[in-house]
């Protein structure tokens, strides 16, 4: 080969592989104030509005390359080869890790908006979208809670959608540790709304990556509801779509199945969440009956030895039951911690309702001195 077809091969390459990272790297999440993870659990909500939100909703996205220029280093391999040059491995696995979603918390009546999504490919197996040639794994984003409803954003006259319950992904290929973004556009309507939408990575014909399912808020409008009231609204929401209908004065309820060991919270007939839970041992269970919380303490310490740590305690009997997060020992280096955590969803306990941290801290936050309580087999 020549000097300067060296040289020419050499700078094509050095080029292209500056143009694919500027159109497909994702911006560092912790670098870019814009870029929003997902806001249910955060403690302002206002501080979720983008601080350009019109500059961010005029901004021009690179156009992605052709799949010709995308795919030029496959070009020589098999067309029935069905991931394109990549070498599959013997035992193929699926998953995926939400990064970030961005886009504007509160938007206008009739107004088109931009929603741009971050997931990165935890599996060993590379992603394509539905528009390239390859015949891997194809990848979108589902719509979910409902599963595969029509999702109310979808407009067919916008960008990003391939169908009512799918959005397409914006790279061709994906490969495992890489990052896809998937981009869509929405309008809304004429009336004030409070909306949430789950979402869930799914590959065609293969699998749902259910650990990777999200969900995100939009505010239309001015609804009249206080800052706090939209809060609970988009945390109580369990489901896709309106959330303005919860009614936040209904009756909270607390249900434990010991036979099913699940714990189940209502707001008045809206069901709200559903926890697995670990109740007492057969020789110390947990009482049956219909009961009430009467003390709530972020931290509770046994009286007697050994003397637990349980955090974000609420006691609904007296004689120390209650429910709360995975109890621990000062000084067993988390052994006793993590063997709860290990049994939750098994009759394990010394008569109180355990759960896990996160939902714990849940349920801290849902229920009120008062709350009923019916616990049950």
């Amino acid at each position: 080969m020549g000097l300067k077809k060296i040289i020419f091969a050499f700078l094509s390459l050095y080029i292209a592989n500056i143009y694919a990272t500027s159109v497909f790297a994702a911006p560092s999440v912790a670098s870019t104030g814009s870029i929003l993870e997902d806001v249910s659990g955060s403690e302002n909500i206002e501080d979720l509005t983008p601080a350009d939100p019109e500059e961010m909703a005029n901004t021009k996205l690179p156009e992605p390359p052709t799949e010709s220029n995308y795919l030029e280093d496959f070009s020589s391999v098999d067309p029935g080869d069905d991931v394109c040059g990549f070498e599959a491995p013997d035992k193929k696995t699926y998953d995926a890790q939400i990064i970030a979603v961005r886009r504007k918390l509160r938007v206008e009546l009739n107004e088109i908006f931009r929603v741009k999504v971050f997931i990165k490919n935890t599996g060993n197996m590379p992603w394509f979208s539905n528009s390239s040639k390859c015949l891997g794994p194809k990848m979108s984003l589902g719509t979910d809670l409902d599963r595969d409803r029509e999702s109310d954003f979808y407009s067919k006259d916008l960008e990003g959608w391939e169908s009512p319950n799918r959005i397409k992904m914006d790279q061709y290929r994906v490969d495992p540790n890489g990052i896809a973004s998937f981009t869509f556009y929405s309008k809304t309507g004429d009336e004030a709304d409070i909306y949430k939408e789950y979402l869930t990575p799914v590959l065609k014909d293969i699998t749902w990556l259910d650990n990777a399912r999200f969900s995100f808020e939009i505010m239309v409008g001015d609804t009249g509801d206080t800052a706090m009231d939209v809060r609970k609204k988009m945390a109580y929401a369990n489901k896709s779509g309106s959330v303005s209908d919860i009614d936040l004065n209904a009756e909270k309820l607390v249900t434990v199945d010991l036979s099913e060991q699940n714990m189940y919270l209502t707001l008045g007939d809206y069901p709200v969440r559903k926890f697995r839970i670990s109740s007492g041992m057969p020789s110390r269970p947990t009482p049956v009956g219909e009961f009430s919380i009467f003390i709530k303490q972020n931290v509770r310490i046994g009286a007697k030895p050994p003397h637990f740590i349980m955090p974000k305690f609420q006691m609904f009997k007296a004689g120390g039951f209650g429910f709360h997060a995975l109890p621990s020992l000062a000084n067993d280096k988390g052994i006793f911690w993590t063997e709860a955590k290990r049994d939750i969803g098994r009759p394990v306990s010394h008569g109180c309702v355990r759960l896990l941290p996160e939902e714990a801290d849940w349920l801290f936050e849902f229920t009120d001195i008062g709350t009923r309580v019916v616990i049950r087999w």
